[in-house]
């Protein structure tokens, strides 16, 4: 095994002086016992070796940067690798294969007690090296101080390599503020559920490391974010991000390899965020909502490439949580106007056999309006509003690449909610341009059908779009405070994994189930919450790690 360098960082004198460190070494025979220097003076030849040059200060050694993941061979002639991949310059000076040890994370768990260590203590083996000598000893270092104090448990992880495709101080930037601020734009339960935000910043980018196309497309979204905050992002980096990241993630399609499917599933939902800056290019495609809507589907075909059981053992499943759909319900809620302009559709019209595809998407619609005028602005109708592209019938999308007047007057209405999302910075600024472009598309016959569209593009008050949306300026919706939203029921109550039709829907034995034929199943079903459980019996241990934390 390699040995790893562990360098013995200064502490504080003042914040740690009550704390005596003394270092323990290992015996030949397997017992700890403590190691004490002996300094041996002899007094009687102490002025005889002095001279002049005794007296000139020390100075420390130069400080240097230690290679930790260096290649084999630089570490079996004991030179300082300069970790280039995949060929290091010393390797490829030499002509000799560049191996590198296997990426892993090295974990030294170090047990601090006043009673000292016991032969269970799990220990760390280090290399430690002298500046005056050429030799090197291995020795096992548990730390123990002399006071009394309460036993506790010290973790040290150091991850044993940096990702090739972090280059400099841009790269790290744009991943500390994924991690610290990116990540809460894609699940309404983000800062509200520890399960999610494990997720969302600890497994998803664990997945980055191993698949560069999901680093890019982490990359991607952060520099596309700080950019909307107007910081100092430049330009060509977060064109090569984008770049990559929608190369990346064909090819990782078309290959559909196993290793890469936690990677894809991430990568689905990020891509969303990704793929909304062509609303904000100037040059952009006109009706650019009509392919993003196409995107949205992308989710559906990646959960059909990796199979339910994986998006079950990744844990990823919380991220695709949805409220139920009503359609029933829903459809007493569709504005009369809309109604009416299917309703209308007569025998032989264009849109004669799509009419239920559009009685479907009015349904949808409807649960919108539903949503808002049951329970005003909520995190739920913000979640309705985001997600109702995954709910819309497939037969509805190539009605709408072909600019039929009634799907687009459809996607006008939706784009009006879509107004009422402005804390989702990747949906700011897409409604205006697209209702915009919609009323400019459809002719004049159908332009009664958008006034309430062209009246939104005048107002930015949420309250205002509501009243002109179902038509009464003395609305007034409920509005929560954020401790209210916080700790609204309904996000516990009203999230779930949910099909088009809005039937609860688990993942069991691998496979899709409907919840009602779980339950009418009468073999070994004892306990339906861990079926719906997100987090398997292999993944349990974090599960409840994270649990008691929260």
């Amino acid at each position: 095994m390699d040995e790893v360098d562990v360098d013995i960082l200064d502490i504080d004198a003042g914040s740690n002086a009550e704390l005596d460190w003394s270092f323990m070494d290992a015996d030949h025979d397997g017992s700890v016992s403590q190691l004490r220097p002996t300094l041996e003076f002899d007094a009687s030849s102490r002025h005889s070796s002095e001279t002049p040059d005794s007296h000139k200060p020390y100075h420390t050694k130069r400080p240097h940067k230690k290679s930790r993941a260096g290649c084999q061979q630089c570490k079996k002639r004991k030179v300082k690798c300069d970790e280039a991949r995949p060929t290091c310059k010393a390797c490829r000076l030499r002509k000799e294969t560049c191996i590198y040890p296997t990426t892993a994370t090295s974990t030294t768990l170090v047990h601090i007690s006043k009673t000292g260590a016991s032969a269970s203590t799990p220990t760390a083996t280090a290399s430690s090296s002298s500046s005056s000598s050429s030799s090197s000893s291995s020795s096992t270092s548990p730390l123990q101080p002399d006071h009394e104090s309460d036993s506790r448990s010290l973790v040290i992880a150091e991850p044993l390599f940096r990702p090739y495709e972090m280059t400099d101080a841009l790269d790290m930037k744009l991943l500390w503020f994924y991690t610290t601020t990116g990540y809460r734009f894609f699940s309404i339960q983000s800062g509200r559920s520890a399960v999610v935000d494990h997720v969302l910043q600890v497994q998803v980018v664990k997945h980055a490391f191993q698949s560069p196309f999901l680093l890019n497309c982490l990359m991607a979204e952060s520099s596309l974010h700080l950019q909307n905050l107007n910081q100092p992002i430049p330009s060509h980096r977060a064109a090569n991000y984008l770049s990559k990241a929608f190369k990346g993630y064909r090819d990782a399609i078309e290959a559909a390899n196993p290793h890469d499917y936690p990677a894809l599933i991430a990568t689905s939902l990020l891509m969303i965020a990704v793929s909304s800056q062509m609303f904000r290019d100037p040059d952009g495609k006109p009706l650019y909502v009509i392919d993003w809507m196409q995107v949205w589907r992308g989710i559906g075909l990646i959960v059909d490439i990796v199979s339910p059981r994986v998006l079950q053992e990744t844990g990823m499943a919380v991220l695709f949580y949805r409220p139920p759909v009503d359609l029933e319900k829903a459809a007493s809620y569709i504005p009369n106007n809309l109604l009416f302009m299917v309703a209308s559709i007569k025998p032989g019209d264009a849109d004669e056999e799509h009419q239920q595809t559009y009685y479907d998407m009015l349904k949808y619609l409807g649960s919108l309006y539903q949503e808002m005028k049951e329970h005003g602005f909520n995190p739920i109708l913000d979640l309705r509003i985001i997600t109702f592209f995954t709910f819309i019938p497939k037969d509805f999308v190539p009605l709408a690449k072909e600019h039929r007047p009634r799907a687009l007057v459809l996607l006008a209405y939706h784009l009006c909610f879509a107004k009422l999302t402005p804390d989702v910075w990747w949906m700011c600024g897409i409604a205006d341009r697209e209702i915009k472009q919609i009323c400019e598309e459809v002719e004049d016959e159908w332009s009664h059908l958008l006034r309430v569209p062209q009246m939104v593009l005048n107002t930015n008050d949420r309250t205002e779009i509501a009243q002109m949306l179902i038509n009464n300026r003395n609305w007034t919706p409920t509005e929560m405070d954020q401790y209210e939203k916080d700790q609204n029921p309904r996000l516990k109550t009203d999230l779930g994994l949910f099909d088009n039709d809005g039937e609860e829907i688990s993942i069991y034995e691998g496979q899709w189930k409907r919840k009602s034929s779980i339950i009418s199943m009468s073999h070994k079903v004892t306990d339906l919450g861990e079926l719906l459980d997100p987090f398997p019996r292999v993944l349990s241990p974090i599960a409840n790690a994270i649990s008691n934390s929260s």
